[in-house]
């Protein structure tokens, strides 16, 4: 069972060895919908566009908002050649 305290000890263990978790034959999905992006103004006003320079593993999935409105979603794929093939099958059937 995932606790509190098990957490804690895993980030204070990754802190002190600087090591990285495996992520082999792992698909990251996490959404930064609700990270307030939109609302950064470094001088120059607010952003138009925002979201990561480059996806954080090779395979994620990643939900962003899209706009100040936040009414629909940018979701970024970063699949395998065959994983993204058979997603792309799936959509153009809906």
């Amino acid at each position: 069972m995932v606790t509190d305290g098990y957490m804690r000890s895993a980030i204070d263990y990754f802190e002190v060895t600087r090591a990285r978790p495996s992520l082999a034959s792992t698909l990251l999905i996490t959404t930064w919908s609700r990270l307030s992006f939109h609302g950064a103004d470094f001088g120059w006003g607010q952003p138009v566009v925002s979201g990561p320079v480059a996806l954080p593993e090779k395979e994620v999935i990643l939900f962003l908002s899209h706009g100040k409105e936040r009414k629909s979603i940018n979701v970024l794929l970063g699949l395998p050649a065959p994983a993204m093939e058979i997603f792309e099958e799936l959509m153009l059937q809906i």
